[in-house]
């Protein structure tokens, strides 16, 4: 079925546009852009009004912006989203498109806190099961979270003594974590290439919430061998894992345009 009521249609367009735009709008504005009649604009924004969905940001210029019955809507939306049922189904979808071990996990104080896992027979043994924490900085669902981070904040949670060696490719300085998490920025993802375990190479991306925190995120876990042996999975888990964090964040209520700023 696909009927569609024109005015119902017409007022949500007026409430998207509202919600994409920098500063409130006045009716001629939303008529023009729109494409609308004003006289349609001027009776679909004041029923608008009236609902609490617009509201009157400047009486004086006659604009309008959102209402706090949008808000209030989207809010109990989120209440009623369970970010386990959300994120679960995803994750096999991953697996299934990988044959590789993929990860959920959330930071806590600091550290990672693993959520889920969903993994094959084939699938790489690691030593991080449900339920158990570790520290951030060797692994890559940590520096996932910590490249959207500021210096400043990754500083309060990693201090220089706390980074030591699991492997002999851990990243042991600050300075040295640092200029990996710009990389991570610039990539799109974050990469764990034998610094936990010295068969395990990850990628991983971070999940926000609708405040726009990076709260948790997910990877794909894989033998080292693997990777080495067909040089473009890197990218191709890379880019997988990205899509799929950024979408399970927008169904979360997060509203930013990418992952990671530049």
């Amino acid at each position: 079925m696909n009927k569609m009521n024109r005015s119902t249609a017409r007022a949500i367009d007026i409430i998207d546009l509202v919600a994409e735009s920098n500063e409130s709008m006045t009716i001629t504005e939303i008529s023009r852009i729109l494409d609308m009649p004003k006289s349609t604009a001027f009776d679909l924004v004041y029923t608008l009004v009236n609902k609490g969905y617009l509201e009157a940001a400047d009486s004086k210029n006659k604009t309008f912006g959102l209402g706090l019955r949008l808000f209030q809507a989207g809010a109990r939306y989120l209440e009623k989203t369970n970010f386990y049922d959300i994120a679960h189904p995803i994750l096999e979808e991953i697996m299934r498109k990988t044959n590789e071990t993929v990860f959920l996990a959330l930071e806590n104080n600091g550290r990672l806190v693993y959520l889920d896992k969903v993994e094959t027979t084939s699938s790489v043994r690691t030593y991080c099961q449900i339920g158990s924490n570790h520290p951030m900085y060797h692994a890559g669902l940590g520096k996932a979270i910590l490249a959207a981070l500021s210096e400043e904040q990754v500083r309060a949670i990693i201090k220089e003594e706390d980074l030591v060696p699991k492997t002999q490719y851990t990243i042991t300085t600050l300075d040295g974590l640092f200029k990996e998490l710009d990389e991570t920025r610039k990539r799109g993802y974050a990469i764990d290439n034998r610094e936990g375990e010295i068969e395990v190479f990850c990628v991983a991306a971070p999940i926000y919430n609708a405040m726009g925190k990076a709260f948790a995120g997910i990877s794909i876990a894989s033998m080292v061998s693997r990777m080495e042996a067909d040089p473009d999975r890197v990218e191709l888990f890379g880019k997988l894992i990205a899509e799929n964090a950024f979408s399970i964040s927008k169904r979360i209520g997060f509203r930013g345009d990418t992952l990671y700023k530049v």
